[in-house]
């Protein structure tokens, strides 16, 4: 696998964490902010700056310590 391959993969498995909200909660405003994050993502992979995966996993994790 090519380093573009890598790094196209590790955005794909970082969006779709992100549109997975952690268990049964549902809260629609979770999912809603989850996708923007993702968006800033995608937006940040499209403008060749890949930091912005670490970007989308650091948001997620903060996320997931609020909601414990």
């Amino acid at each position: 696998m090519s380093p573009a391959e890598r790094d196209l993969r590790e955005l794909l498995e970082a969006v779709c964490e992100a549109l997975t909200v952690p268990g049964e909660d549902l809260n629609r405003r979770r999912l809603v902010e989850r996708a923007l994050w993702a968006r800033t993502t995608i937006r940040g992979a499209l403008d060749e700056d890949p930091a912005d995966v670490g970007y989308l996993r650091r948001k997620m994790a903060d996320e997931e310590q609020r909601n414990k």
